[in-house]
C-alpha cells in the first residue's frame, strides 16, 4: 500500500498490528521532530474559537506522542485495542509523572467580532490580557483564568452600531498531583458570560440643556458678586470706625 504521509504510514502498521521500532528510519517520519529534540521549546498558537455563550473553558494542555508501539510477536503487552512493548509501558508510566514549564505570554485575547486596533482606541476598549507575561515555576502547575464576560453595544449618531464584548478576570494558580486525577498542567480559561448588558448611546443636547447651563452660569455669578460686595462693604465699614449719617 503506496503511504505518501507518515500518518498514513502508523495508520497501515496500527491496522496491520505490526510493530513501529524506529519511525526516524521511515523516509515519511525522517523529517519530523523527535521529542527529545523538543526539550526547552515552545510553541505560537493563534486562531479563532467558537464558544458556547452559556459559558465553559478553553484550556492547553502539554502533551507528548508515544513513539514505540508494539505488536503480537514482539512480547508486546495488548491495551486499549492494540499491543505495546514494555519500553512503551515504562514511557507511560514516566509520562504520567513529567513536569511541564506552563509559562506563557498572552499576546491578545478577546471576544467577538475583530476590530480595527483604531476602532478600539476611539471606543477607548482595553483587554486586560493583552501582552500579560505569566512564568510558572510549578512543573505540576495549572494556571487558571476566570473570565466575566459582558456584551456590549455602542450606538452612534449616524445609526451606526458595534456590537462587542468586554471582560474582567481574576487569576490562580493551582499545584496538581501526578495520578490524582483533578486535572493536568496547563493554561485554563473558564469564561461566563454576564447576564447583564452595556449599551453606549451618543446623542446631542438639546437648547433646553444650553439655555439651564446659562441661567446657571449666570446666576452663580451674581450670587458671587453679592458676596465680595458684601464682604467689601463690611470691611469698609469696620475700618471707618461706623456708618456716615
Amino acid at each position: 500500500e503506496c503511504c505518501n504521509t507518515c500518518d498514513d504510514v502508523k495508520r497501515v502498521y496500527r491496522r496491520k498490528q505490526w510493530h513501529i521500532p524506529d519511525i526516524s528510519k521511515i523516509q515519511q517520519c525522517s523529517h519530523l521532530v523527535r521529542a527529545a529534540q523538543e526539550d526547552g521549546e515552545g510553541c505560537n498558537v493563534h486562531g479563532m474559537v467558537a464558544l458556547s455563550t452559556g459559558g465553559g473553558n478553553l484550556h492547553f494542555a502539554p502533551d507528548r506522542q508515544w513513539e514505540k508501539e508494539g505488536d503480537k510477536t514482539s512480547g508486546g503487552l495488548q491495551m486499549f485495542g492494540g499491543f505495546m512493548d514494555l519500553s512503551s509501558v515504562i514511557e507511560m508510566f514516566n509520562e504520567a509523572f513529567e513536569q511541564f514549564n506552563v509559562s506563557h505570554t498572552v499576546n491578545q485575547l478577546s471576544f467577538g467580532q475583530a476590530m480595527r486596533p483604531q476602532v478600539r482606541e476611539s471606543l477607548n476598549l482595553t483587554s486586560q490580557l493583552d501582552g500579560a507575561i505569566r512564568s510558572v515555576s510549578d512543573g505540576y502547575g495549572m494556571f487558571q483564568y476566570y473570565l466575566q464576560v459582558v456584551p456590549t453595544v455602542f450606538r452612534f449618531l449616524n445609526g451606526t452600531t458595534i456590537e462587542t464584548f468586554q471582560y474582567s478576570v481574576t487569576e490562580h494558580t493551582r499545584h496538581v498531583d501526578p495520578g490524582s486525577n483533578r486535572g493536568l498542567p496547563g493554561v485554563f480559561f473558564f469564561y461566563e458570560v454576564s447576564a447583564l448588558h452595556v449599551e453606549f448611546e451618543e446623542y446631542r443636547r438639546g437648547w433646553t440643556h444650553f439655555f439651564t447651563g446659562v441661567c446657571a452660569a449666570v446666576g452663580g455669578a451674581f450670587t458671587v458678586m453679592g458676596m465680595l460686595d458684601r464682604r467689601l462693604f463690611e470691611w469698609k465699614a469696620g475700618s471707618g470706625g461706623g456708618l456716615l449719617t
